[in-house]
């Protein structure tokens, strides 16, 4: 074979490897440019991981990134690079959310932000605040998530003039949504001197509290964490007084047993 023929044979070659290395390049670069356009057309957006209900309080492992598959992004959805999951720890959730589904921006209350109290009233129940001093509330002992009946105390002035204190249980069970402006998502410590505390309680709950303060002086008798395990829901029955019941007052630093007759 002659050297010219042997030269032409050697370029054919090189120049067909040459073909084939810039064909396998191009493809790769186009398969690897594919695959990062597929993901940046799958943002993740914010997700519930488990049942998340009404008034439930976001905490780490509540929610998740999750890939979102839909052509558009609504407004109302929590986009990753936008917001952290820990902008969003200690939130009070709105509504009832399935796992995996979207978390809305507009169902989640930030402690401190407007409405969160409403998020902490279970449904069918109404929120109501009465003023209180030192001394009726178990001198600030009370705080939010402690369940209290709510005791009536008046003096009666006999005919003879003989005056003598009369007192009466006008709604038992009921549940402490908040001391002054803190609920049980935001206080650390009872606070000396409370002046409202805003209870959850039922309609007819509400009518006999708002007639007892016309009736005389408000005093909240705490129940005990074993009570208040046990009665599953605040408000179990707003009643008067039964025929006999022994209920622990305290007033400041003073701890009294009424008996109810």
């Amino acid at each position: 074979m002659r050297v010219r023929d042997i030269i032409g044979l050697i370029l054919a070659l090189a120049l067909a490897m040459g073909v084939a290395f810039l064909t396998r390049y191009f493809l790769t670069k186009e398969d690897k440019q594919g695959v990062q356009q597929a993901k940046t057309t799958l943002p993740k957006i914010l997700a519930a991981n488990k049942i998340l209900n009404q008034g439930d309080k976001i905490s780490a492992g509540d929610l998740t990134w999750q890939e979102w598959h839909g052509a558009t992004i609504s407004s109302n959805y929590i986009k990753e690079g936008t917001s952290k999951i820990e902008d969003w720890l200690g939130a009070i959730v709105r509504a009832h959310f399935d796992k995996d589904e979207p978390i809305l921006i507009s169902e989640l209350i930030k402690p401190g932000d407007k409405g969160i109290l409403a998020a902490l009233v279970s449904p069918g129940k109404r929120a109501i605040s009465i003023d209180v001093t030192a001394q009726s509330a178990s001198s600030g002992l009370i705080v939010p998530g402690d369940y209290v009946d709510v005791v009536v105390s008046k003096s009666i002035t006999s005919s003879g003039g003989v005056q003598s204190g009369q007192s009466k249980i006008v709604a038992k069970n009921i549940k402490v949504l908040a001391v002054d402006v803190e609920t049980a998502d935001m206080h650390e410590k009872p606070k000396a001197v409370p002046k409202v505390v805003t209870l959850e309680v039922s309609s007819s709950e509400a009518e006999l509290i708002t007639a007892a303060t016309k009736e005389g002086t408000l005093s909240l008798s705490l129940h005990s964490i074993e009570q208040a395990e046990n009665s599953g829901v605040s408000g179990e029955k707003a009643v008067h007084v039964p025929t006999h019941e022994v209920v622990t007052l305290i007033r400041g630093k003073e701890k009294t047993e009424v008996d109810f007759k």
